[in-house]
């Protein structure tokens, strides 16, 4: 099942006061940028204990993640509000002592299965924003686009968040059609009051 596409990156922040995601505004799903590519790397304890001259235990837990993403551009708005900075008046002040707020993240990957596309959902439920960057270059004989890179934190649940269960880090589904596979994941990232 060959991926052959990228798109939606939507995000919503977790609001502990509620162990819901934020309310929304205008009933719509914070967009997080144009997508270009995504990298989840997860990572998990290799502990093995030998007893008797043989392999007698082993762990292979989950201990976090990381997601790397690359996309056309981040707003300003968008850009302070997953960084935990400040923005007044267009202007954009970062402080060492910000913190970035936990968020849910989801994208919908297109994938080709005989011939037939599908679209599967990829979500997150709690990531925290790392690190933003933008190259710059300056104009030659052509023009050359240059990107966003966004790097986060891939955490399980440490809460109930939305009705999702404790240790919850990923959620795969997909669906036959787009309108489907955008709907689901508007719904996990939509705050709720049940299991979704």
């Amino acid at each position: 099942m060959p991926n052959i596409g990228l798109r939606n990156a939507k995000y919503n922040q977790i609001d502990y006061s509620t162990n819901k995601y934020k309310a929304l505004t205008n009933s719509t799903v914070p967009v997080l940028g144009k997508m270009i590519d995504a990298k989840l790397t997860e990572n998990r304890s290799d502990v093995s204990l030998f007893a008797d001259d043989g392999l007698a235990e082993y762990d292979n837990t989950f201990t976090g993640g990381s997601i790397a993403l690359t996309l056309s551009d981040v707003d300003d708005a968008t850009y302070a509000e997953v960084k935990g900075c400040t923005i007044s008046n267009s202007e954009i002040t970062e402080n060492e002592e910000d913190t970035s707020p936990e968020i849910g993240y989801g994208h919908i990957v297109t994938k080709m299965v005989n011939s037939v596309k599908k679209y599967k959902v990829e979500f997150l439920p709690r990531i925290r924003v790392t690190k933003i960057t933008a190259d710059a270059k300056t104009k030659g004989e052509t023009i050359e686009f240059n990107t966003v890179s966004l790097e986060g934190k891939v955490m399980s649940l440490n809460k109930a968040i939305n009705g999702l269960s404790v240790g919850t880090w990923h959620i795969v589904k997909t669906f036959d059609t787009l309108s489907a596979a955008m709907t689901y994941l508007d719904g996990l990232l939509t705050p709720t009051g049940g299991s979704i």
